[in-house]
């Protein structure tokens, strides 16, 4: 039986995640990453160290298995980017010299002589001969795990990007029994008692995102749901029609105001549409408040089809740029959600002036039609590569909204 505290690196224990076990799991696994299989059917990695813990093949083993790659996007939407954890590895690397070079008296001649092949290494000539050298090396002399990180989820990013592994793993035989059948795996690794008591790059846990309403949250975690699964865990909305909320830019400032002052540590996306009131909304809280590092404002990303879209207003039809005047979440449905009866693009309506920008507010003619032929289509499921291709407007909001940490 493993140690059921272990996420393994392929085959090896990485040990620096036993003492925050749970918070691993839920950062590194959704829930379709649990597995129940025979020992004779698990992943080869599995298979290879189940072997050694069980006697029997036909035995039953319950693991958390992932892509290496995989598990390496989840943390880079949690704030652990490349850059981030190279920033760690700089303000570290010296002081990991300096502790090697207070045990050079040990007795280990090898570990003297591993100690001076470091000393003076440039962080690119760190990463290349660590890389050449390979897991088995980093795992016999600590690689990543010799710098004593204080942020272990770091300390995983860092091997992932360096050594590049084939998957990241846990065993749950042994606690699997504990598990509440009636709940999903992520509700039951937020009930385990987790450390606290340890300082990370990065807030863990899902984040907030806040819109301007119903519709733009049934659009966003429908869309995650189907085109990222991997990652629909991560994130929350606000639940408009169950606390019967009232939509709106303004809204959304009010909230993103109330959760800066009680100094809320969850990490919170305050999405506006890139329209006359999202912008102003948005530049008042630019202007008038302080936020937390936890807390990101943004508004939809310009469009290429928002560069000439067809309007409605004083001067009849025209096609105009919209970005900034009237880009709202439907402009990213695609341009079948998009599309009338007859094949054309539903207009966007003028609707009333806004003095302080000096432009008018519109809004898409017949909103509904093109969110629910989205959502259908989303229902309608299919693989989410194929998804992504066909919705690339979409595609690309969500990965600016899954970088808005990075």
């Amino acid at each position: 039986m493993s140690d059921e505290r272990d996420i393994f690196v392929d085959s090896k224990p990485f040990n620096d995640l036993a003492m925050n076990w749970e918070s691993a799991c839920l950062l590194c696994f959704a829930d379709d990453d649990f597995y129940e299989r025979p020992i004779s059917q698990a992943h080869p990695i599995v298979r290879q160290n189940a072997v050694e813990w069980y006697e029997d093949e036909t035995t039953i083993v319950r693991y958390l298995y992932s892509p290496a790659t995989k598990v390496r996007r989840r943390m880079e939407i949690q704030g652990y980017t490349t850059e981030k954890c190279r920033a760690l590895w700089e303000r570290e690397f010296s002081r990991h010299i300096a502790h090697g070079e207070e045990l050079r008296d040990a007795g280990y001649s090898d570990f003297n002589q591993e100690i001076e092949a470091q000393k003076g290494l440039s962080f690119e000539q760190w990463e290349a001969r660590e890389s050449q050298l390979g897991l088995e090396h980093m795992m016999r002399w600590g690689g990543v795990h010799l710098f004593n990180f204080a942020d272990m989820f770091a300390a995983l990013a860092l091997s992932i990007d360096v050594y590049k592994p084939a998957a990241v793993w846990t065993d749950l035989t042994s606690s699997f029994g504990e598990f509440d059948s009636t709940l999903s795996l992520r509700a039951n690794l937020l009930g385990q008692p987790r450390e606290t008591e340890v300082d990370f790059i990065e807030t863990t846990g899902n984040v907030l995102i806040l819109t301007e309403g119903t519709s733009d949250t049934k659009v966003l975690s429908s869309a995650i749901r189907a085109m990222y699964p991997e990652f629909a865990d991560m994130f929350e909305f606000v639940d408009f029609e169950e606390f019967k909320i009232e939509g709106g830019a303004s809204l959304v400032t009010k909230m993103v105001k109330a959760f800066a002052g009680v100094r809320m540590s969850q990490r919170i996306i305050a999405l506006f549409d890139n329209d006359v009131a999202g912008l102003e909304q948005k530049a008042i809280l630019d202007r008038t408040i302080k936020l937390p590092p936890s807390i990101r404002t943004m508004v939809l990303p310009d469009l290429a089809i928002g560069q000439a879209y067809p309007t409605l207003g004083p001067e009849g039809l025209r096609s105009v740029n919209v970005n900034g005047a009237a880009c709202s979440i439907e402009l990213f449905l695609g341009k079948e959600a998009l599309a009338d009866e007859h094949g054309n693009l539903r207009p966007i309506r003028w609707s009333s002036w806004n003095k302080a920008s000096s432009r008018y507010q519109g809004e898409l003619e017949n909103k509904n039609a093109a969110t629910l032929h989205f959502l259908d289509a989303m229902k309608a499921g299919g693989d989410a590569p194929s998804l992504r291709a066909k919705f690339p407007e979409m595609d690309g909001l969500l990965n600016v909204i899954f970088r808005a940490f990075g």
